[in-house]
């Protein structure tokens, strides 16, 4: 079952007929104070990677809980043509950002560290990576809109790679269409 603030969420992502506006997501992860116990089953970890498990999806949104332990982090990436919120549930994310050069290239631009109950924002022009370097597991959920499907992956040695999405998730929800969603695990 969905506890009731996450319900909130959720409705409100699957009541987008239009890209949510960044604002608003950023305010309304805030004023929510989500919990790992209100993610329930949208805590799945894994040995192998950051663990993306997908709460609600739909072609303006996806809402997805990521599971980090101990050492592990994305690549170094943007989120072409989507908005990206997320905020920080349990331990402490390291954001590293990154600008591109003139040559394509991607120069680092700083890195913050972000607390539980941290929110961050960006639109999809945003180059990062976000890792847990801590000696403990990392929960944090991310909303796209509109919905993740393409992105771009750098690194530090050679010029972007344009990747379609085909990330590694457990799907938590489903539904016909991808429109309404059940507890499924």
């Amino acid at each position: 079952m969905v506890s009731n603030k996450l319900r909130v969420l959720v409705d409100y992502l699957e009541g987008l007929t239009a890209e949510a506006d960044l604002e608003a997501l950023e305010a309304l992860l805030g004023h929510l104070d989500l919990t790992r116990a209100d993610l329930g089953r949208g805590v799945v970890f894994s040995d192998q990677r950051y663990q993306r498990n997908v709460i609600s999806r739909s072609p303006w949104h996806e809402l997805v809980c990521i599971c980090w332990k101990p050492g592990q982090s994305t690549p170094i990436h943007d989120h072409e043509g989507s908005a990206c919120a997320f905020a920080v549930i349990e331990g402490v994310a390291t954001e590293r950002r990154y600008e591109l050069a003139d040559d394509r290239h991607v120069v680092p631009a700083g890195s913050v560290r972000l607390r539980e109950r941290c929110i961050c924002a960006a639109k999809d022009a945003d180059i990062h990576a976000v890792h847990n370097l801590e000696d403990r597991e990392l929960i944090t959920l991310h909303i796209y809109s509109p919905a993740l499907s393409k992105y771009n992956v750098y690194t530090l040695e050679s010029q972007l790679v344009s990747v379609e999405v085909e990330l590694q998730t457990v799907p938590l929800l489903l539904g016909a269409g991808c429109e309404r969603y059940d507890w499924v695990i």
